[in-house]
């Protein structure tokens, strides 16, 4: 069993487009885009933001409709689940369900740059979506 703690991977702030949140990420702060991604498996685009040793994901719907897109049209562009890096996906799958929590996933799918992720339910977690993230290999 891995004894390494989890430690943020990143920030998720779901955005109706990319672009306008890396400018006034880039103006406000100084800090720009890495990388973006097309996650065609969640129909999401994605751009990340290092901050740290962690970053902010900013996450634009790739369509209308769906989740994400309900999401925005409830709340808004706002922070949208919180990403803890874990050396082993399942495993913290696994101390989680032993813990009671409720999960969204019954087993990893794939998220971006080809990690494992899954997400604990926010009604199990004080109503913050939680995802998992194991990162197979560096981008």
């Amino acid at each position: 069993m891995t004894t390494e703690p989890p430690r943020l991977a990143h920030l998720a702030i779901l955005v109706r487009r990319l672009e306008d949140a890396e400018a006034v990420l880039r103006i406000s702060t100084g800090l720009a885009v890495e990388r973006r991604q097309d996650v065609a498996s969640e129909g999401v685009r994605v751009g990340f933001v290092p901050v740290g040793s962690g970053a902010i994901e900013l996450v634009q719907p790739a369509g209308a409709g769906g989740p994400l897109g309900r999401f925005l049209d409830e709340r808004g562009e706002a922070v949208h689940h919180v990403a803890l890096a874990v050396a082993d996906v399942i495993e913290a799958m696994s101390r989680a369900r032993e813990a009671g929590l409720r999960l969204l996933d019954s087993s990893p799918r794939v998220g971006a740059d080809g990690t494992r992720v899954a997400f604990i339910h926010p009604r199990s977690a004080h109503g913050l979506l939680v995802e998992l993230v194991e990162r197979r290999s560096e981008p």
